[in-house]
Parts: structure tokens; sequence; C-alpha cells
């Protein structure tokens, strides 16, 4: 590397020593041009003095308004992620419990309808088709009765 561009290159790193920013390589390069140069040794002593009255500086505080109004939208974020948690883990617990009440509901409806129909001798040859019907209005009932506590929850919340 030539000198002119060498100086060059250590100018432009003298800001990032003083704040200590370089790696052990850059640093030494550094160090040993301003070993040779009063130029560039004087440019550092500018940059110490700069960085010297930037730390006697008071730290400027935000003001009380912008500190309130951050912590409630953060607040209000932190809170639409938890109601969205509670939202998925009561859908999840939704679907499960539908898809239980479907396999243990057939066994039952079969033994209850069998049973009694076997009483009449009335004999249905396709029940599975009445055990969909009641499975799907079953569904369709607690899809609904979901929504509608979704949207009685939103409602209470809006209002609070």
């Amino acid at each position: 590397m030539n000198y002119p561009d060498e100086h060059a290159e250590t100018r432009s790193k003298l800001a990032l020593l003083v704040a200590g920013a370089l790696d052990a390589k850059d640093e030494e390069i550094v160090s040993s041009h301003l070993a040779k140069c009063d130029e560039c040794a004087a440019e550092l002593q500018n940059w110490q003095t700069i960085s010297a009255g930037l730390r006697r500086l008071p730290t400027p505080q935000p003001p009380a308004w912008l500190l309130e109004r951050t912590r409630s939208l953060v607040a209000a974020r932190l809170d639409a992620q938890a109601e969205q948690r509670r939202n998925r883990m009561v859908l999840t617990l939704l679907i499960f419990f539908s898809w239980a009440l479907t396999l243990v509901g057939w066994p039952l409806f079969r033994l209850a309808t069998g049973g009694l129909l076997s009483l009449f001798d009335v004999r249905f040859h396709q029940m599975w088709l009445l055990f969909v019907v009641f499975s799907v209005l079953a569904w369709i009932g607690g899809g609904s009765a979901a929504v509608l506590l979704s949207l009685r929850r939103q409602f209470e919340r809006r209002l609070a």
C-alpha cells in the first residue's frame, strides 16, 4: 500500500479507533501509521477531544407522554398476541372435542338407535346417514357458538 492511500485509509478509520470499533488487525495498521504520521496523530487528538466532550454531555430523556404512549402500544400489542394464542387454543380444543364427540358418538348413536329400533322391529339400512346429519348439525352448532363467543369477547374489549 502506498503512502497516500494508507494516509486516506487511516484518516477514515480514526473515528472508529476512538470509538473502539476497530478489530485488532485494523487497529494495529492504524497505530503503525500514527507512529509515522504527525498529521494523522493530530487528527486523532481532535477525535479524542470530540469523543470526550460527547461523553460529558447529559443523556437526553424522552418526554413522559412518549414513554406512556409507547408503553400503552406495547401493552396493547402483547394483549392482542395473548388473545390470538387463547383463540388458537380454544379452536384447537373445539376441534379435538368435535372429533372426540364424533368418534364416541357413533357407537353410542348406533347402540341407542339399534337397541331402540330393534324393540319396534324397525330397520334402517342407512343409519349412518342419520349420524352424518347429526354430526354436521352438531359441528355447525359448535362453530356458531364459538363465533358468537368470540364476537361477544371482542365487543366487551371494545367497551373496556
